[in-house]
């Protein structure tokens, strides 16, 4: 099994958020950082803000993004 190299990055969150996120821990084999980890990956994956430096290098997206 290959090994991912990460690395540590922070910021802050509602309380609710937090709760969330612990509740969510409880219901799953996944710890805190695991689920931050996924959330972000997603968000950046979807990117639902449309921020042209994620879309992959030479994908239709950045494509179109140009074209804009």
């Amino acid at each position: 099994m290959e090994r991912i190299q990460s690395e540590a990055v922070s910021g802050r969150v509602s309380a609710d958020v937090v709760a969330q996120i612990e509740r969510a821990t409880e219901e799953t084999d996944l710890t805190k950082s695991q689920l931050v980890a996924r959330a972000v990956e997603y968000y950046i994956e979807k990117n639902p803000d449309d921020i042209s430096s994620f879309y992959p290098d030479g994908s239709l997206a950045e494509f179109v993004e140009g074209l804009c």
